[in-house]
């Protein structure tokens, strides 16, 4: 069964030379100190905001999907690239149940670890040979699970999730 996008969130995602730099001046200077694959949850313009860290420059922000993060980073002038992706999607899981599914099924390479996958964490993963993210962290003051992935992967994950039987509190997220 197909999933409508979820109306309550948008995935961004910001690189470039001056990443950090932008990062900084939208979410305060703790974005600094934070390591790839960890993230934080803050507010942007009121709105509530959950930022990962993806690399040295490169960040993916949850966002309410009537705030756009190309325009308030456009008019920096910063050398960075903004994008809402077609080619990704993602999938909120119930956090207990999807994370006990996912220690048994999904496998990740040295350095990178699911279990215990604590808050504010993000770690690559394969699911049956599917890449995915794995991001553990809190949306709106409860814990959230979503696994990113390919929009081309979404059936193949979304028959994964249903053979496990957590398909009735699942629901995507608007790329």
């Amino acid at each position: 069964m197909p999933l409508a996008p979820s109306t309550d969130r948008t995935l961004w995602d910001f690189a470039g030379i001056d990443g950090l730099q932008v990062a900084r001046h939208l979410f305060g200077e703790s974005i600094a100190h934070i390591s790839p694959f960890q993230s934080l949850t803050t507010t942007l313009q009121g709105y509530p905001c959950a930022v990962l860290r993806l690399c040295e420059n490169n960040f993916r922000v949850a966002l309410p999907q009537v705030l756009a993060l190309d325009g308030l980073i456009r008019p920096l002038r910063w050398r960075v690239w903004v994008a809402r992706s077609p080619y990704l999607t993602a999938l909120s899981l119930p956090v207990e149940p999807g994370l006990c599914w996912l220690y048994q099924r999904a496998t990740t390479k040295p350095l990178y670890r699911l279990q215990p996958l604590l808050g504010d964490r993000a770690v690559p993963a394969r699911l049956e040979g599917i890449a995915l993210l794995v991001w553990h962290h809190e949306w709106l003051g409860q814990p959230r699970l979503e696994l990113h992935m390919a929009t081309a992967d979404l059936p193949l994950v979304q028959a994964h999730i249903a053979k496990a039987g957590l398909g009735e509190e699942r629901r995507a997220i608007a790329p």
